[in-house]
C-alpha cells in the first residue's frame, strides 16, 4: 500500500513537472510570439521611419536647392555664360547643383535633358524642365521647378534669372523633366 502511494504520488509530481514544464514551454512560445511582433513591428517601424526620414531627406536637399536657386534670382543672362555672376539657361541650372550639392552635370541644355531618366509626371521641386523653343526638334532650354506650377531659370527674354509660370507658351514648348536627386 506505502508503495502504492510513492507510486501515485511520483505520478502526480511528474503530471505536475510536465503540466508545469508544458506550461512554461507555451508560455515561452507566446513570449517568444509576443516579442517576434514586437521586433516586427519595431522593424515595419523603422523601415517606416527610414523612408520617411528619406522622405523628409528628400524634401530638404529639394527645399535646399530652390532657395538657393532664387538667391540667384535677377543676376544677368549672358549666353555662353558659365556662372556665378551671370548665366545662360544651362549653367544656370549647373551651378546651383554644383554649389549646393556638389553634383556636376552636363554644361548644356541638351545633354542635361538625357542626363537621367525622361519625367512626364510626378515631377518634384527641383526637377528640370526641359523645352524645345527654338524650333529645331532639339532641347534648348531648361529652368527648375520650384511648386505651384513655377519654374527659375535664366531667361533670354528676360535677360535675367527669373521665375515664370508654367503656362502658354513653357507649358506648349515643354518636352520633358529630369530629376537630378
Amino acid at each position: 500500500m506505502f508503495n502504492n502511494a510513492v507510486k501515485i504520488l511520483m505520478g502526480i509530481s511528474m503530471i505536475s513537472f510536465l503540466s508545469f514544464s508544458k506550461g512554461e514551454i507555451s508560455f515561452q512560445k507566446q513570449l517568444i510570439t509576443e516579442n517576434s511582433k514586437k521586433i516586427e513591428i519595431i522593424e515595419n517601424n523603422e523601415k517606416d521611419n527610414a523612408i520617411k526620414n528619406s522622405r523628409d531627406r528628400e524634401e530638404k536637399i529639394r527645399y535646399k536647392i530652390v532657395e538657393f536657386a532664387k538667391t540667384q534670382i535677377g543676376k544677368p543672362y549672358v549666353y555662353g555664360a558659365t556662372g556665378n555672376n551671370s548665366f545662360d539657361c544651362s549653367s544656370f541650372v549647373q551651378y546651383v547643383f554644383k554649389k549646393t550639392l556638389g553634383i556636376t552635370i552636363p554644361r548644356v541644355s541638351a545633354e542635361q535633358s538625357i542626363f537621367k531618366p525622361k519625367l512626364h509626371n510626378n515631377i518634384k521641386k527641383g526637377d528640370l524642365l526641359f523645352f524645345e523653343t527654338l524650333e529645331k526638334g532639339r532641347i534648348s532650354h531648361v529652368g527648375m521647378y520650384i511648386g505651384n506650377r513655377q519654374f527659375i531659370h535664366a531667361s533670354s527674354k528676360s535677360k535675367r534669372v527669373t521665375v515664370s509660370q508654367f503656362a502658354g507658351f513653357y507649358q506648349e514648348k515643354f518636352r520633358w523633366a529630369v530629376s537630378i536627386i
